[in-house]
């Protein structure tokens, strides 16, 4: 966990810090091979700066990092975010002891930590805000909401909370039933996808086709997403660094809260029957496992 700016990069740090000689070879050594010095060891490092493993280490700490090995770990993040498949970002995992489960929470905390911060210095709050205003649009229009891969989970989320808040909402799926699924689109309606790192293929057509109806399109993504996603009419972008090889989607559940908090307080009085109609209907269908006297009573028991 480091000390500095949470979302300062190391090439940042090193531009702001107050470097001797050594510890200038050193950054260097690092700025020349960015962020791929991730890979490097102290005792390479060192020997690529022809300095000495000491200044490596009060090279780190002067960076704001608790160690070489804390430093390294955060050029092993910057490397991996700019890999886009698993197995290059496995590559760009520097060697180093097995950490306990616990140490390994404790980074992911930290670095969702990170991501959250970034993200929200990205956010642009006037489109934040225009967003909820185009989800309150009902009963005019429908949302329809979508994520391939990994996103899906997002998006999944996302479409059964804001169900509970609006009607004319449809989770889609990427399949040979998607073309049934969008039939009665309308350019009055709104495609909201979660799509981080690649656009995969039947992504890129279902866009394609509801920017030809003329609809909107909101996207949550990652730092760097493609074309036909960063063209989005509502664009967030995310930052999903992680401490494994796997994405973190801290910051995309993030925002999909803040819109569905914002929607609640802005339809309180139709939250309210809305909620009490859901409720009515899980004691009709026995949702819960466990009744409560009231759940006896409304079912004349």
């Amino acid at each position: 966990m480091t000390n500095g700016p949470p979302s300062e990069s190391p090439l940042a740090r090193m531009a702001d810090a107050k470097l001797t000689a050594a510890e200038q070879r050193l950054a260097d050594v690092v700025a020349r091979r960015y962020p791929e010095a991730a890979l490097l060891s102290a005792h390479a490092l060192a020997t690529a700066a022809e300095v000495s493993p000491a200044s490596v280490t009060r090279f780190a700490k002067k960076l704001g990092y608790h160690d070489f090995n804390d430093l390294q770990t955060n050029l092993a993040v910057e490397m991996r975010a700019r890999l886009s498949t698993p197995p290059g970002r496995l590559t760009a995992s520097p060697p180093g002891r097995h950490k306990t489960t616990i140490e390994l929470l404790r980074e992911v905390i930290a670095r969702d930590r990170d991501n959250l911060n970034a993200t929200l210095a990205m956010l642009d709050a006037e489109l934040l805000e225009s967003l909820r205003d185009r989800l309150a649009r009902t009963p005019r229009s429908s949302i329809y909401i979508v994520g391939s891969k990994k996103g899906g989970v997002v998006a999944a989320y996302f479409a059964m909370q804001l169900r509970q808040v609006r009607s004319r909402v449809f989770l889609l799926e990427l399949n040979d039933r998607t073309s049934d699924q969008v039939l009665d689109m309308t350019a009055d309606d709104l495609l909201v996808i979660f799509e981080p790192r690649r656009a995969t293929a039947a992504l890129v057509r279902l866009i394609t086709e509801c920017r030809a109806l003329g609809m909107s399109v909101a996207s949550f993504t990652d730092e760097n997403p493609p074309a036909v996603i960063a063209k989005s009419e509502y664009l967030f972008r995310t930052k999903v660094d992680a401490v494994s090889i796997l994405d973190s989607y801290a910051a995309m559940f993030a925002l999909c809260d803040a819109l569905l908090a914002a929607l609640v307080q802005r339809n309180l009085a139709s939250m309210r029957a809305r909620t009490d109609r859901l409720e009515a209907l899980n004691v009709a269908f026995d949702t819960w496992n466990q009744k409560t006297p009231q759940d006896v009573k409304r079912r004349g028991k």
